[in-house]
C-alpha cells in the first residue's frame, strides 16, 4: 500500500515487446519485466471468487 505517497517508478524494458515501460520496482536482470500489456496477456484469468 503507497498510504497516499506517489509510488516511485523505474525504468525498464519490456522482456517481451521490447518497449521502454516503468514498474513499481527496481529490475536488477534476475527475472522477466512486462509492460502493462504484455503482463496483462501473460497472466492467467481470474476465476470468480464467488
Amino acid at each position: 500500500m503507497s498510504y497516499g505517497r506517489p509510488r516511485e517508478m523505474h525504468d525498464a524494458i519490456c522482456a517481451e515487446c521490447k518497449q521502454k515501460c516503468q514498474v513499481p520496482f527496481k529490475p536488477d536482470g534476475s527475472r522477466p519485466v512486462y509492460c502493462q500489456e504484455c503482463y496483462a496477456k501473460r497472466r492467467p484469468p481470474r476465476r470468480d471468487r464467488y
